[in-house]
């Protein structure tokens, strides 16, 4: 895949530089079944990164096998099978390297690997191939997620301020500030996230709510 077709496929699927997005990641046991583990993936110009827990399974196939794939989705059981496989009913759920279901496939092949901290790897992948199995597929923002949350927060911080009830712009804020820290974790300093986040702080300001 040529790096200019790469760069517009991952924008088109969501992707944003340095923000984390979430996916699930398949990779491969040493018997040949499948590992999948919900991940947060970090884009970094045209590398792909992950940090998994060197505990892991998915550190563990990655440090034996160099390919992995990463799939799309925004579909919360999906989620919740992969996160909780010995909990949940078994079911065939692998195509090849898709996850069936997913709205898009990336392969990718790992091309480094350094210390992220006493507990975690930073994995550096390389995408080389993307396969898209269904219309207009997007990755889950946790970041682009809580942005709409305390925007729509926000809209009832005013409301109630002017009503005089505290105690529900109390309970505003404290789901903003919930949704703020989420943000400053996860997304980028320029990302459109951040903007709502200090476009919010303002408005607080000049209603004359403090956060």
């Amino acid at each position: 895949m040529k790096p200019s077709d790469l760069e517009d496929t991952l924008q088109g699927l969501g992707f944003t530089e340095n923000s984390i997005v979430e996916i699930i990641m398949l990779t491969k046991n040493p018997d040949g079944t499948n590992n999948l583990a919900p991940m947060g993936v970090i884009k970094k110009g045209d590398h792909l990164e992950v940090r998994p827990f060197t505990t892991s399974h998915t550190y563990s196939n990655l440090t034996q096998n160099n390919i992995a794939s990463l799939n799309i989705t925004d579909d919360p059981f999906l989620f919740l099978k992969t996160a909780f496989k010995p909990e949940i009913e078994k079911e065939k759920i692998i195509s090849e390297l898709s996850l069936e279901g997913s709205d898009a496939t990336i392969i990718a092949e790992k091309t480094e690997e350094n210390t992220f901290s006493s507990s975690q790897a930073s994995i550096m992948l390389r995408p080389k191939q993307v396969v898209i199995h269904k219309d207009s597929p997007t990755v889950y923002s946790r970041g682009r997620a809580m942005a709409i949350e305390a925007i729509i927060h926000a809209t009832r911080v005013p409301v109630y301020h002017s009503m005089g009830d505290e105690s529900k712009v109390q309970s505003l804020l404290q789901n903003m500030r919930y949704c703020f820290n989420i943000i400053e974790r996860v997304s980028d300093f320029n990302s459109h996230e951040m903007q709502v986040v200090d476009t919010l702080r303002s408005l607080l300001e000049q209603w004359r709510v403090s956060i």
